[in-house]
């Protein structure tokens, strides 16, 4: 059986494999955030950051690209090109990872690569949710009684999202905000 055994065949095959499964991940993607990455308790808000997907893209794309490239010719040059695409595609995986936003009773937190904003509710002093009428933008400003503020993006929430930040803000006593955004 091993004697048939092509390595070609196998890297060229796991290439076109992995290109393939790409889009369908992009695909299913919010079927797999909700039940993977969906509420852990029900006073808790665990949303993955639309770049997750993009990121985990651009890592099948380069799997994809060391198995063809291995598809192509096995020499020692050619498995160091391969051996630095897999840590290069590892690393971007991980890095999909690491984009959330958390919101619980305790806290909000958000971390985007290598920032991470996390402010308890007691430490907030207003909230404000700015939208631009007739259009699906808009922001969440947080802004803490030291000054900070941080700002999540429209694309980062969800209407559970918005209506947990509003609940817990009440809940706090934090003024909650809704204005039309000023250009």
């Amino acid at each position: 059986m091993f004697k048939n055994f092509s390595p070609g065949l196998f890297f060229a095959m796991a290439a076109v494999t992995t290109v393939i499964i790409a889009p369908v991940v992009m695909l299913f993607q919010p079927i797999f955030q909700n039940f993977f990455f969906g509420m852990q308790h029900d006073q808790d808000v665990f949303l993955l950051n639309p770049i997750n997907l993009r990121l985990v893209i651009a890592a099948c794309l380069v799997f994809g690209a060391m198995f063809a490239l291995l598809a192509y010719k096995r020499t020692k040059v050619y498995y160091s090109i391969g051996l630095l695409l897999l840590v290069t595609g590892g690393s971007t995986a991980y890095f999909s990872t690491q984009n959330y936003l958390k919101i619980n009773s305790e806290q909000i937190e958000r971390n985007f690569l290598w920032m991470n904003d996390k402010y308890e509710w007691t430490e907030l002093s207003e909230v404000y949710y700015e939208y631009v009428v007739g259009a699906n933008k808009g922001e969440v400003k947080l802004i803490a009684k030291s000054g900070d503020s941080f700002v999540i993006k429209e694309k980062e929430l969800n209407s559970h999202a918005k209506s947990y930040i509003y609940r817990y803000s009440i809940q706090n006593s934090i003024p909650y905000i809704e204005r039309e955004k000023v250009d």
